[in-house]
């Protein structure tokens, strides 16, 4: 082979990599486009429904407002990360690992989750180069993840059956931080956890272990003193999916104390 035929056959491989990269690039982009539309609609949802649910409490808007943005900045910041970084391994991760899948897990074990979907079930490793993330991109841990919450996986498979995978990222597409609080009525008390009824996302399971719980007067109570019926504010780590709210901070009882009725104004009779 000449030394012109073999430069012609390099700079062809040159461009058909710089095609692809180029394609993947592209791609890449485009599905990040998506997910920040998808993140912009969540921002606009969240802001909605906790003015409503706010309006509920007698919470006044202003104090909302003060808080949905501080979540949100967190929210944007915590995105903008992961999707840069995603970009910045974006080659390296379409050359190298050929496992892609997505599903709902269906076991959780110390270092390895069960993934079921179409094809199957697959056990994925959790190792120590294992990233984990949230929804939206933000860092997340195994113990955040429950069984049914809706998976991505990518990774290298270790068996020729193609049913275990070394995971190198799994992203929990079920698990964010809620940005703004859950205000609704609690309907049931129990030992570890309550119910609480919201305006638009119905029910919400609150696991409260850690949580700091307060009055409407910002003075420490404990959670014996919520019962059934009362309105409450919670914030915490929201699993879409199952509908529950973990890493709760902070549970703010609004109808403790009872707000004090004004005295009807006498009569001139009286």
């Amino acid at each position: 082979m000449s030394n012109l035929s073999l430069l012609l056959i390099i700079n062809n491989m040159k461009k058909i990599f710089l095609g692809l990269l180029s394609l993947l690039v592209f791609l890449s982009v485009n599905q990040g486009v998506i997910a920040r539309e998808g993140l912009r609609q969540e921002i606009r949802e969240t802001v909605r429904e906790t003015l409503e649910e706010g309006k509920e409490a007698s919470v006044s808007p202003r104090e909302i407002r003060k808080e949905v943005r501080k979540e949100v900045k967190e929210a944007v910041k915590e995105k903008n990360e992961g999707f840069m970084e995603r970009v910045r391994n974006l080659v390296k991760k379409n050359l190298r690992f050929e496992a892609r899948i997505g599903g709902k897990i269906t076991a959780i074990e110390t270092s390895a989750i069960t993934v079921n979907n179409e094809d199957g079930d697959f056990k994925v490793n959790v190792t120590e180069k294992t990233k984990l993330v949230r929804r939206f991109g933000g860092k997340s841990e195994l113990s955040e993840f429950s069984v049914g919450d809706e998976v991505n996986v990518i990774g290298k498979y270790t068996d020729d059956s193609k049913s275990t995978i070394d995971a190198i990222l799994i992203r929990n597409k079920s698990v964010q931080k809620r940005w703004g609080a859950f205000i609704g009525e609690v309907t049931a008390l129990n030992t570890d956890n309550f119910v609480m009824k919201t305006v638009n996302r119905g029910e919400q399971t609150v696991y409260f272990a850690g949580a700091e719980f307060v009055n409407r007067e910002e003075k420490a109570i404990v959670y014996s003193d919520i019962k059934v019926g009362e309105r409450v504010r919670v914030k915490g780590m929201w699993d879409r999916e199952l509908n529950k709210l973990t890493e709760v901070d902070q549970v703010k009882n609004f109808s403790n104390p009872v707000k004090p009725t004004q005295s009807p104004k006498p009569t001139e009779a009286e």
